[in-house]
């Protein structure tokens, strides 16, 4: 090797470190950036001639290619805010770039290119959309609103725009209580008529009403049932229902029932309904043990007829209301399905991925799923400004999965992945960087020196 070739590999010595100390200042920049993944150095020989056999080597010095470690963990932080996800494992997630605004609607428009980011600090911006702090717009797939099922074949732009749910008509009370079956009016008679039981239901447009139901005891194991909806007609009066007959024990087509279950529901005395749109009550029939046991009837609150089912419970079954001893009636279950207009309360990304809104009915209706986006090689995705990746033929072309399934990462909902730079590392690193320099600068001093020497031999 000659002096030459001393200075010249030196040189390469030089530039390998001062690219090594350009990873290390940027790692070290980067040590709080959310998402951010650390940068290498991977130093590998430069040979023009080397034989063993011919007992010959021409060294040419070294190069430091650029290691990225895009698929190593960074630190988990919990935030609070609910619609932050963090990656634990391997994968990234789907996000867009915005190149423009549609001058119709209003609304940004988006580059073609796939993004993928483990920036996850998304938040909802005026548009409904979620955008993280880099301005790239998360992904996913969209949930049916009706059938609540996810289109899996495309991902698409999360946007929530729909700030209100829609009001839930009551169309099910479920209805269990024990009513005692020594009961007797104030004189020690029958009938023997018991407090009503009242319950909250609602209309077509989500008006809160109410539901009256009245139980009277007529004679041995048996009992009439009343309903009345104060507000059912155009005059806001109330509306009537019943009464139906409840008899309980005996036996249903043939096969004996235990005792204090319902046997059978039927009308009373053929009395019509009172009130504009009631209807008479229907009880379902009993043809064998464990059937519903249930009352149907229609009110009308202005927007037509309104059907409700009443379920009781099942024939022949302690699960339900039934008729043992007792001083006073007891109700187990009293509640209904129907559900008021809501209004936006919160919107929320969970560990699955679902984008999902919480309204203030009660309601939670989800939107969207957030897939992971998983690569042969993360190592060779490009990168891009504001901590993004694209692929590359030698990573390989996304494939997409849910949370946690075919060896994608979970997400952490509530929280953000910090950098995986450790400080401690790369000042290490800095230290040996920079010694390894002044090592390959005084070689360069030294093959100096001997040059001129060598030029010294002429005086």
């Amino acid at each position: 090797m000659s002096i030459s070739g001393a200075l010249q590999t030196s040189i390469t010595g030089l530039n390998g470190q001062s690219a090594a100390i350009g990873f290390i200042s940027d790692n070290v920049a980067n040590a709080s950036t959310i998402g951010y993944k650390k940068v290498e150095s991977r130093f590998q020989t430069l040979v023009t001639q080397s034989s063993a056999q011919a007992n010959t080597h021409s060294p040419g010095g070294v190069i430091n290619q650029p290691f990225f470690s895009n698929n190593t963990q960074g630190s988990i932080q919990q935030v609070s805010s609910t619609t932050s996800i963090a990656l634990v494992g391997s994968g990234f997630i789907p996000v867009s770039k915005k190149n423009g605004t549609d001058g119709t609607t209003g609304l940004p428009t988006f580059e073609t290119t796939s993004y993928f980011t483990r920036v996850g600090d998304f938040n909802q911006n005026s548009d409904g959309f979620l955008v993280n702090s880099s301005g790239y717009f998360l992904r996913g797939w969209p949930i049916d609103p009706v059938t609540g099922v996810v289109d899996s074949s495309a991902t698409e732009e999360v946007r929530v725009s729909n700030l209100l749910d829609a009001p839930v008509a009551t169309s099910v009370v479920d209805y269990a209580a024990n009513l005692p079956s020594n009961a007797l009016d104030t004189s020690g008679t029958l009938p023997a008529t018991l407090p009503a039981s009242s319950i909250q239901i609602f209309d077509a447009l989500g008006n809160a009403r109410t539901l009256n139901l009245t139980w009277t005891r007529t004679g041995n194991n048996a009992w009439e049932l009343a309903l009345n909806a104060p507000g059912a007609d155009a005059t806001a009066s109330t509306t009537s229902f019943g009464p139906i007959t409840v008899v309980f024990g005996g036996s249903i087509a043939g096969q004996n029932i235990s005792p204090g279950t319902i046997a059978s529901l039927g009308a009373a005395d053929g009395t019509t309904p009172s009130g504009a749109g009631a209807s008479a009550l229907l009880g379902s029939a009993a043809t064998a043990v464990n059937d519903d046991a249930s009352i149907s009837f229609s009110i009308d609150y202005g927007s037509g007829g309104q059907q409700i089912r009443l379920d009781l419970g099942s024939y022949g079954n302690s699960i339900g209301t039934t008729q043992y001893a007792g001083d006073t009636l007891t109700l187990n279950n009293f509640q209904q399905n129907g559900v008021p207009q809501g209004n936006f309360k919160n919107l929320a990304i969970d560990q699955d991925g679902f984008v999902s809104v919480t309204f203030d009915n009660g309601n939670v209706k989800q939107f969207y799923q957030i897939p992971v986006a998983k690569f042969r090689d993360p190592t060779e995705l490009d990168r891009v400004a504001g901590n993004a990746f694209v692929e590359t033929p030698s990573s390989g072309g996304a494939v997409l999965s849910q949370s946690g399934s075919s060896g994608a990462g979970d997400y952490v909902s509530a929280a953000i992945e910090g950098s995986n730079v450790d400080i401690a590392e790369e000042f290490s690193k800095l230290i040996v960087a920079q010694r390894t320099y002044s090592a390959n600068a005084r070689l360069i001093t030294a093959a100096d020196e001997l040059l001129q020497e060598t030029i010294n031999i002429r005086r």
